[in-house]
């Protein structure tokens, strides 16, 4: 109820702009309107490139504005590691912490890839202490938001493993992307780690990522390769489903659900997973096939960090073109859906990586107005535009 009349009331103030009325007068009307997804989301890269608590408070009275409900913060990448986690010290003592300014640099540069410590002169970077992220948390609860915490894994795990080498397979820093899933002591990290973030976030899915895992130290590692033994799993595509699978079942024990990268469906899908599809939309239709819910991202609708005109006329982005038309364009729920299938799509989301957008200016010329477009594609069924939503005039 409480979001039904926030939401009515950005519709009223939408009004009165589109009137182009002075003050709050609006001519009496009845106006039927409901949104067409639960979920309705846009992901936040503060990994990258991070961004400040008030930069975050900003898109976030945004996405208020146009009834998105779904802010997801991807916390954690080879770029940087952003939130405090009062166990593990070093992931914002060292692992938050870069020589260089940009990831272009960080990435592409000599000696590239390193971190240093905070107290570094050279130190870029930055974290949210756990305050500030219980102030995140009111602040978007206030306007009717959620946010979802992501903690990669097994993958995009360069800046913890340098922290905490004992979590590799070569158990040396600088060596390794991917933890080692055979090292019980890796478990033991992503489950106290997972134990803040719930203390933090009250959020009903917590993502874990699971996306672009080599896997090829686990193809040679002992540990990995006793660890599919005892399991009887007969690739490293498995042992990617197992740890999948486990954490599925510590959170589930939480009472929280997983959210995962399409590629948690390789070697298996954990039985409560719901599925976030970005390599195109084939990961969501399997996995509403198979019972599970999905939420589309694909890219070809959904990415905003490619360009949005001809790139000669653009800034620096990471490749692709994706102008406002096609995000209108898009339909989450393809037709050769059953009905029951249908309603297993769960919503729809933006996403905006920050690999080549290194200020807050860059990264809100690349957000907006896409993200206004993928709002309505998420709020308002295919047939229906803003002008013809049903008003009624008394």
């Amino acid at each position: 109820m409480d979001a039904g009349l926030f939401y009515g009331l950005q519709t009223l103030i939408q009004l009165t702009e589109s009137a182009g009325t002075a003050g709050w007068t609006v001519q009496s009307t009845y106006i039927e309107d409901a949104p067409r997804f639960d979920y309705r989301g846009f992901m936040m890269d503060v990994s990258r490139h991070f961004r400040s608590k008030e930069f975050v408070k900003k898109q976030i009275d945004v996405l208020a504005r146009y009834k998105l409900n779904r802010l997801h913060l991807h916390l954690a990448d080879g770029a940087g590691w952003r939130i405090e986690i009062k166990k593990y010290p070093r992931l914002t003592e060292f692992a938050a912490w870069r020589p260089q300014a940009t990831w272009k640099e960080w990435w592409f540069g000599e000696n590239n890839r390193k971190y240093c410590e905070q107290n570094d002169p050279r130190a870029h970077g930055g974290f949210f202490t756990q305050d500030d992220i219980r102030e995140l948390l009111k602040y978007a609860e206030e306007r009717h938001i959620v946010i979802i915490p992501e903690i990669e894994m097994p993958a995009h795990f360069e800046e913890v493993l340098a922290a905490y080498p004992e979590l590799s397979c070569a158990g040396e820093p600088y060596k390794n992307d991917d933890f080692c899933v055979g090292n019980e002591q890796t478990f033991t990290f992503l489950e106290e780690v997972l134990t803040e973030i719930m203390e933090l976030f009250p959020s009903e899915y917590i993502h874990v990522g699971g996306d672009e895992a080599g896997k090829r130290a686990w193809k040679t590692c002992p540990k990995c390769q006793q660890r599919m033994k005892e399991n009887n799993l007969k690739d490293v595509n498995e042992l990617q489903s197992y740890l999948i699978h486990r954490i599925e079942v510590f959170l589930n024990a939480h009472g929280r659900k997983l959210l995962g990268w399409d590629e948690i469906m390789e070697g298996g899908l954990a039985p409560n997973a719901t599925v976030m599809s970005w390599r195109g939309e084939e990961g969501g239709l399997n996995a509403v096939r198979m019972g599970h819910r999905a939420i589309m991202t694909p890219g070809d609708y959904c990415y905003l960090d490619k360009y949005q005109d001809a790139p000669f006329s653009q800034p620096e982005a990471i490749g692709g073109y994706l102008p406002l038309s096609q995000i209108y364009s898009y339909n989450p729920v393809p037709e050769a859906l059953t009905s029951d299938e249908a309603k297993l799509i769960y919503g729809v989301q933006a996403n905006l990586w920050a690999e080549y957008i290194p200020t807050d200016e860059y990264y809100e010329y690349m957000l907006y107005p896409r993200l206004l477009a993928l709002a309505e594609v998420a709020w308002s069924a295919p047939n229906v535009n803003l002008t013809q939503i049903s008003i009624h005039v008394h």
